[in-house]
């Protein structure tokens, strides 16, 4: 990169105020490792040349966009397809050469695409990587800073923390809230500077005439179907990885795939895990997502928009039913059967006096 280049990336960010960018010795990766997820033949040097190549390329589109003036450094899409870039330039030096580096390049592109021919990119936030959707609280502030008011001054800001939120979901995805943590913390961060950002810009703002003010339509989120899926026909008892499922498992949520792709109007399919009081407290939590994962990785392998869903464990801080401790160990497993559920929820959007029905 020459000092040009590497002025401009680095005022870019420097604007953005907080883009999606990590230190890599917050990773517990070996330095010089290769992950297991390593897709097989990136590790030449004339592989490794190419990446460096594709992934330079990529910045100098960005900067002349800028640099011609088509595109300011806090537009939305310019930032988002910056923040991508960086979230696939930081993983590829951390010695990751799996899909994510690639895919993350892949949204930069299709953002510099439309930009360069003047068109409006569609908003859109893939979970790439295998990242599993997190912090509710957290996607739903990026989205109120985007649309809401004052969202001109955060909009770079709401498009990095999109990226950071997926970010943060591959991390916990490749190795558990241990090594998502550090990214979990820079997304408050971001999301903290964001919202303060848009409180004062909202507040410069003149307010709106009543008179030009059009009544918006009231949008309820409306639950299509709801089913509880008890994890012992899925799972054996303590486990919760894909291929942990066994046929008989397989067979019930292909049924559950099978039903929800005959459903219309579908917008999120909210799947949250729970366990018995057994064990250790953190363990379980951890336990409750990773099978409410799992249940979601094999329905999606069934067909389902991977985009749809939203995967949550709550441990067991919501149990169903009580059983007393005076029973032996056997019986009050077999007694906290139903506390070890995954619960689905397929949901989707209303608007009131829309007159329409659910099927």
């Amino acid at each position: 990169m020459n000092a040009k280049h590497l002025l401009l990336s680095l005022l870019s960010l420097a604007i953005l105020g907080g883009c999606a960018a990590t230190d890599p010795r917050v990773t517990d990766r070996v330095p010089g490792a290769q992950p297991p997820f390593a897709e097989p033949g990136r590790q030449t040097d004339e592989a490794q040349r190419a990446d460096h190549r594709v992934l330079q390329s990529v910045q100098d589109r960005l900067a002349r966009l800028n640099r011609d003036g088509r595109v300011p450094v806090n537009s939305y899409p310019w930032a988002k397809a910056q923040c991508w870039l960086d979230m696939a330039r930081q993983n590829y030096h951390e010695n990751d050469r799996g899909p994510v580096v690639r895919e993350a390049v892949d949204e930069s592109v299709r953002l510099i695409d439309a930009l360069e021919k003047g068109a409006t990119p569609e908003v859109r936030t893939p979970l790439i990587g295998g990242s599993v959707r997190l912090r509710e609280d957290l996607w739903a502030r990026a989205e109120r800073a985007r649309t809401g008011p004052g969202a001109a001054c955060v909009a770079a800001q709401a498009a990095c923390l999109e990226v950071q939120l997926v970010w943060m979901g591959h991390e916990y995805a490749e190795g558990g809230w241990r090594h998502a943590n550090p990214y979990i913390g820079m997304a408050e961060t971001m999301a903290d500077r964001m919202d303060a950002g848009q409180a004062a810009c909202a507040a410069l703002q003149p307010a709106a005439s009543p008179a030009a003010a059009a009544p918006a339509p009231v949008v309820s989120e409306r639950v299509i179907e709801r089913l509880v899926l008890a994890t012992d026909a899925v799972f054996a008892f303590d486990r919760a990885d894909l291929n942990d499922i066994g046929a008989a498992g397989r067979a019930r949520l292909d049924v559950i795939a099978e039903r929800a792709r005959g459903l219309r109007g579908i917008e999120r399919i909210v799947l949250v895990g729970h366990t018995d009081r057994l064990g250790d407290a953190a363990y379980n939590q951890a336990l409750s997502l990773r099978r409410a994962t799992a249940v979601r990785d094999h329905l999606v392998s069934r067909g389902l928009d991977a985009a749809l869903f939203t995967v949550e464990g709550k441990g067991s801080a919501e149990p169903v039913k009580a059983c007393s401790d005076s029973l032996a160990r056997g019986a009050l497993i077999q007694c906290l059967q139903d506390n070890r559920r995954v619960e689905v929820e397929i949901r989707g959007r209303l608007e009131a006096g829309s007159g329409a029905t659910t099927h």
